[in-house]
C-alpha cells in the first residue's frame, strides 16, 4: 500500500543487535523501522515472572543514572542512529518500560533518560504499557503514576500543574 506507512523490526523481538539483517526494499521509502529497549534487562524486568526463575534473584537491582548507565543508553542508540542514517531511514522505539517490582523513583529515572535520549536522535517512542505491570496508569486507584507520566511527558505535566 504505497499510500501507508509500515512499521517493521528485526527478529528476535526487534533487537537493536539485529538491525543489520534487516533488509528492506530500497525503493519503498514508507518504511519505519522500530526496536525495542529494555536494558539493562535485570533491571527493567526484575520479578518479571515471564523473564524465568531468575528474574527474582534481580530484585533490588537499582538503575540510578551512573555515568555508565547513561552512557549504555547512548552506545546503544547512537547505534541504531548510525544504521538509520546509513539506511535513510526514520526509527520508533516502539516498546521501553521498566516492570513494577523495581522502585518507581529508579524506573522514573530510567524512562526519563530513555525517553528523551530517544527524542535527541529523533526517535518517536511508545512506552510499554498503560496500567499492567509496566503501567503509567494505575487503574485501581484510577489515577496517574505522576512519576511515571513526568518521566514520559515532562512539559504535559508542568503545564497541568501550573494550571490548578
Amino acid at each position: 500500500n504505497p499510500g501507508r506507512m509500515v512499521v517493521v523490526g528485526p527478529v528476535q523481538w526487534n533487537s537493536i543487535g539485529k538491525l543489520n539483517t534487516l533488509v528492506l526494499p530500497a525503493e519503498d521509502r514508507n518504511i519505519i523501522v522500530t526496536y525495542h529497549y529494555d536494558d539493562p534487562f535485570h533491571f527493567t524486568h526484575q520479578g518479571a515472572s515471564w523473564a524465568g526463575k531468575e528474574s527474582e534473584k534481580w530484585l533490588g537491582t537499582a538503575w540510578t543514572g551512573t555515568e555508565k548507565e547513561q552512557n549504555d543508553v547512548r552506545a546503544a542508540f547512537d547505534k541504531v542512529a548510525a544504521w538509520a542514517k546509513k539506511e535513510n531511514r526514520p526509527v520508533f522505539m516502539g516498546e521501553f518500560g521498566a516492570y513494577s517490582r523495581a522502585k518507581l523513583e529508579d524506573r522514573a529515572r530510567w524512562t526519563a533518560f530513555v525517553a528523551r535520549e530517544a527524542e535527541k536522535r529523533g526517535f518517536s517512542w511508545a512506552y510499554w504499557e498503560f496500567c499492567a505491570g509496566f503501567g503509567v496508569y494505575d487503574k485501581d486507584g484510577n489515577r496517574w503514576r505522576p512519576e511515571l507520566l513526568s518521566a514520559l511527558l515532562p512539559e504535559h505535566v508542568m503545564l497541568h500543574r501550573s494550571a490548578n
